[in-house]
């Protein structure tokens, strides 16, 4: 199992290095289940069912359901716990919505229904929605001493081990040095400028400004590590859609969908336990990373009746081509063992290259029934083939050497992904009580549970006539890994996420 996590974090974590990562791949273009309320209640299994705004993100056919103009909004706030295992080592981390925002908007949107009786396409509908598509604010902190003696330090090194002397030394300021050295080398020079200046490093000849060679300021057996993660941001979209019912048995949807993506993530990670001899005796880097991403996409879809009350459907949604921008801001604090303490804070965010991911394309089969007309079952299935995930420079005359690369291990360590979201509803008069439950499995071949998820949910909406309010409650829960920088020591991470949902659904 160790060595299985140690080939598992080189993989996920070469963003420290290159800025790009299959995480990030992940992370883009995951969709978790959000939408309105009545849609979470019965844990999105809307595919075949339509009639909800946010059922036609998955299938565009379903907007023909709708039987009058309909507009509804929904509000949500949610909460996060999560336990992170670190060399046997346990410690529990949590994170509200409200530490950012009071609530969040998770969808509105309108359809218009035209119907007709002089033509087979007895119905036409068109709508617009937004709707989000995955939340990132979370907090993750990952404590504990290293037993395998992989320090901090050993990044510094690395980074900087082939750089001369002179190019790392103080010539203006800590700000434009480091400017400098992005320009001039790259973003690995401007992690070894930071380990020079902080005194985590010492070249090996101090005296020769052509050295190139350099070792850690550090002397240490087992280190403890405290890498704290906070993150905050979402994804979402907007689709356009039109869709026609033929002959009151065939529904056929098309959406246009364009795609916002903006996360932000504080990662902090201390170090300590050196030996007592040791020079550096406390290092503490932090590293700001802010990303805005956008893309576009479409979607197809099918729903057949084929007998009253019961539907099909079938729906694709083609890769989404996103392009992403990143920019970071680092600074690091060292303390050594005769007192002094070291500040290296350059005032720079680093925007690195723009690139682009083009995410697998989906395809989603639904099937419903209609029971006495006071309640629903819906089952849907999803299949996205994980090794289909494609990054690449959007300048094309980049050096794609690193992307291929990258895109190489994806095709080989990943796999195809299924998801099943099943849910029901009943109607007592003008009570609906509805339920559901979901589950993915894992992107990755050797781990069935790394970044596999499942969850239920509740919820209950009541008729006034005119509107509808609805609320919901969703239960999530996965396993992830997460690394101290670079090193190949991954910490294990169970995360459980509960969302809860109120909405309002207007007919006019």
């Amino acid at each position: 199992m160790k060595s299985l996590y140690l080939l598992l974090s080189i993989f996920f974590l070469s963003f420290n290095i290159n800025a790009q990562s299959f995480e990030d791949g992940w992370r883009y273009q995951k969709d978790n289940l959000t939408g309105t309320a009545r849609f979470m209640g019965m844990s999105g299994a809307f595919s075949s069912l339509g009639g909800d705004l946010s059922a036609i993100g998955l299938n565009p056919a379903g907007a023909t359901t709708f039987t009058t103009n309909r507009v509804t909004g929904t509000l949500s706030f949610y909460n996060t716990s999560n336990k992170a295992d670190y060399f046997n080592q346990n410690t529990q981390a949590a994170y509200t919505s409200f530490d950012d925002r009071f609530v969040g908007m998770d969808q509105i949107g309108a359809v218009w229904v035209f119907q007709s009786d002089v033509s087979d396409w007895n119905k036409i509908a068109m709508s617009i929605n937004y709707n989000k598509d995955a939340e990132y604010g979370n907090y993750y902190k990952i404590a504990g001493v290293n037993e395998a003696g992989n320090s901090a330090t050993t990044y510094f090194v690395e980074n900087a081990n082939g750089i001369p002397l002179s190019d790392l030394k103080l010539v203006d300021d800590y700000t434009a040095d480091y400017q400098w050295l992005g320009e001039n080398y790259d973003y690995g020079a401007q992690q070894a400028y930071l380990g020079y200046q902080s005194y985590v490093i010492n070249p090996v000849d101090p005296n020769d400004d052509n050295n190139t060679q350099y070792v850690a300021n550090a002397v240490y057996n087992k280190v403890r590590h405290l890498n704290k993660i906070t993150s905050t941001g979402d994804k979402s979209h907007i689709d356009f859609s039109i869709a026609g019912t033929y002959q009151k048995k065939l529904q056929l949807g098309f959406s246009f969908t364009a795609y916002s993506i903006d996360y932000l993530e504080h990662n902090s990670i201390e170090e300590n336990n050196y030996d007592a001899t040791s020079d550096l005796q406390y290092l503490k880097l932090q590293n700001t990373l802010r990303v805005e991403g956008s893309g576009l996409g479409i979607k197809l879809g099918a729903i057949y009746k084929i007998a009253p009350g019961t539907k099909l459907s079938l729906a694709y949604h083609s890769p989404e081509w996103l392009e992403i921008n990143e920019y970071m801001k680092q600074s690091i604090h060292t303390e050594m063992g005769n007192g002094d303490v070291f500040d290296v804070h350059p005032d720079v965010e680093n925007e690195f290259a723009p690139y682009k991911i083009i995410t697998p394309s989906k395809f989603i089969i639904g099937a419903s029934s209609v029971i006495n007309k006071t309640a629903v079952i819906s089952v849907d299935y999803t299949y996205q083939n994980m090794t289909d995930l494609h990054f690449k420079e959007k300048d094309a005359d980049a050096d794609t050497s690193y992307f291929d690369s990258l895109n190489d291990e994806i095709a080989a360590t990943m796999q195809p992904v299924h998801k099943i979201n099943a849910g029901g509803e009943i109607k007592l008069d003008k009570l609906s009580l509805r339920a559901g439950g979901f589950m993915a499995t894992s992107p990755v071949k050797a781990n069935k549970d790394l970044y596999a998820y499942k969850g239920y949910s509740a919820g209950m909406g009541y008729n006034f006539g005119s509107f509808v309010l609805d609320f919901a409650y969703r239960h999530s829960s996965g396993q992830i890994s997460k690394n101290v920088l670079t090193l190949p020591d991954a910490a294990v991470v169970n995360d459980n996420i509960n969302k809860y949902l109120i909405g309002i659904r207007y007919n006019f």
